[in-house]
């Protein structure tokens, strides 16, 4: 694999906070900026003159209209248009000339087609698109669908559920990293394992790479994930015998991993508050060697607070993410605000000795769309063969569909396959896969793509229990609807005091919890009918 494991998330708001805590009077810039930069955002604005915005990492904004081109020889931008200093003072108007690889973040309302604006779609947000394209998200902007890059087994199935969702938490550059999926046990009749790669929302999804983890597996076996990237071979299997929430027994919700998932509204008047389910299992084997079993994924109030956020960003968008892409900080920032208020799904296993409920670690993955499947292992001796656990979770965040506990047999550890072939609408992509295998390449995959990897697996016909690995980074388009929302006194609550922020939030939650999931789900793109955007 070419990148390190590196996890984050809801911490990416924190990110999009980072510029309001770095600096005094942080969105304080000069009138002749904020004019042009307000001026070319409006709603007609977007949809009549084209704009080309380019953050530059050294704090230089340098805005090009209606004309400009790329010297992929010297790998520049060229054009006509306004430069701006750090301070957003004005430094010329005329002829502009800059070098790509001295630029944060693009921005841009700017279709951008050709091979020679791969680079300038890498690093840009793309503006003002409801007009355009985003007619599903108009009469509820913070529902529209959104993801990272979703992958199918079966490319024709799984509508609401895909089998993986890749790196959901690196929405810029410099948030890269590579992201885990189990797909579960498959067993493979011939040499080689296909799963197919879409884009579905309105990103540009940036790829670094995508491998497949194969372990081979006996009569029994199981190989999970833990929340830090190990790997467990795990054999026997406790269902759960009960389980107990707020609503009552909700057993049969947990036992299958059938997609009836339990879930909760969140609280009306605080999107903090948490809840407590209570499980039971008996005739467990072995309780000195017991992980938890768990298949999860997220509701869509991370999606809703993201959303607001960029609505919250307004026509700063650009600034503060180019902040993101230059600060050092970036990482520190990212291990608070909004989620550790909203925190992870607490374990804690009940000692009968003690009589008190002992903390062994939690689970957090985010994204609503594809099912986390990982396992915690105790980090406490369990003795009996009642074991008793509770789980201390966010109320109305997670859904869960299925709880085990299973026996550790040991550590062991990947062998990462890379793909053998790519292929984009059924063609070898010989392009595709170099991009996908280059170290320091990137396939660009706008929405509408869909792209299929190819894997050998060595030792079929055989049972396998399959991991996708994929690196990369995605950037959200900015909503023309967002964009009408800005706030920057409610960004800096987000940050700066996101306790009062989810208390004040609540009720505004409220009225769109309901009806989110049917318009979120709606707002999918057909990924077999969408007028591709790119390549």
């Amino acid at each position: 694999m070419k990148k390190s494991y590196f996890s984050c998330m809801m911490g990416l708001l924190a990110a999009f906070f980072l510029l309001i805590t770095c600096s005094p009077n942080p969105f304080f810039f000069r009138s002749n900026y904020t004019d042009t930069n307000s001026l070319i955002h409006q709603r007609e604005k977007l949809q009549e003159e084209q704009f080309l915005k380019a953050h530059l990492k050294n704090g230089e904004v340098h805005i090009f209209r209606e004309m400009w081109a790329v010297d992929t020889i010297q790998d520049l931008v060229i054009g006509k248009g306004s430069s701006y200093d750090f301070n957003r003072k004005k430094i010329s108007e005329g002829q502009i000339s800059i070098q790509i690889d001295s630029v944060a973040i693009f921005e841009t309302n700017s279709k951008l087609e050709g091979t020679e604006k791969k680079r300038i779609r890498a690093l840009g947000i793309l503006a003002g698109v409801d007009v355009a394209i985003g007619v599903f998200c108009l009469t509820n902007p913070k529902a529209c669908f959104g993801s990272c890059p979703t992958f199918y087994i079966d490319a024709q199935d799984n509508f609401h559920y895909a089998d993986a969702e890749g790196f959901s938490t690196a929405i810029s550059p410099s948030m890269e990293y590579s992201d885990i999926d189990a797909l579960n046990p498959q067993f493979i009749n011939e040499n080689s394992f296909s799963i197919t790669m879409k884009n579905e929302a309105l990103e540009t999804h940036v790829v670094n790479s995508v491998n497949l983890i194969a372990f081979p597996l006996q009569k029994d076996e199981r190989v999970h994930q833990s929340p830090q990237d190990e790997f467990y071979l795990c054999r026997n299997i406790y269902s759960l015998k009960k389980a107990v929430g707020k609503e009552g027994e909700i057993t049969g919700l947990l036992q299958q991993a059938d997609r009836k998932e339990r879930f909760s509204l969140a609280d009306e008047e605080n999107l903090s508050s948490r809840e407590e389910i209570f499980l039971t299992f008996e005739d467990v084997k072995k309780p000195e060697s017991l992980g938890l079993s768990l298949s999860f994924r997220q509701t869509l109030m991370t999606t809703y607070f993201i959303y607001s956020a960029m609505g919250y960003m307004g026509d700063e968008v650009g600034d503060i993410f180019a902040r993101i892409e230059t600060s050092d900080s970036t990482a520190e920032k990212l291990k608070n605000g909004i989620k550790k208020e909203l925190g992870k799904i607490d374990i804690y296993v009940w000692n009968p000795k003690k009589e008190d409920w002992e903390f062994q670690a939690g689970f957090y993955e985010t994204g609503p769309i594809a099912f986390n499947r990982q396992i915690l292992p105790f980090s406490s001796s369990v003795t009996g063969e009642e074991i008793k656990v509770k789980l201390v979770l966010n109320k109305g965040l997670w859904r869960l569909d299925q709880v085990e506990l299973t026996n550790i047999v040991k550590k062991v550890e990947p062998e990462v396959l890379d793909v053998c072939e790519v292929k984009k609408k059924g063609i070898t992509d010989a392009v595709a896969k170099a991009e996908i295998l280059g170290d320091e390449r990137y396939l660009i995959s706008m929405p509408g793509n869909e792209y299929q990897f190819i894997f050998e697996v060595p030792g079929a016909p055989q049972e396998y229990e399959l991991f996708l690995v994929s690196g990369g980074y995605y950037i959200e388009w900015m909503r023309e609807s967002w964009i009408k929302e800005k706030d920057i006194l409610k960004l800096k609550q987000m940050v700066d005091n996101p306790s009062r922020y989810l208390k004040e939030e609540a009720k505004s939650y409220k009225e769109y919890e309901r009806s989110m999931e049917q318009e979120f789900w709606n707002s999918k793109i057909d990924t077999k009918n969408f007028p591709h955007y790119g390549t």
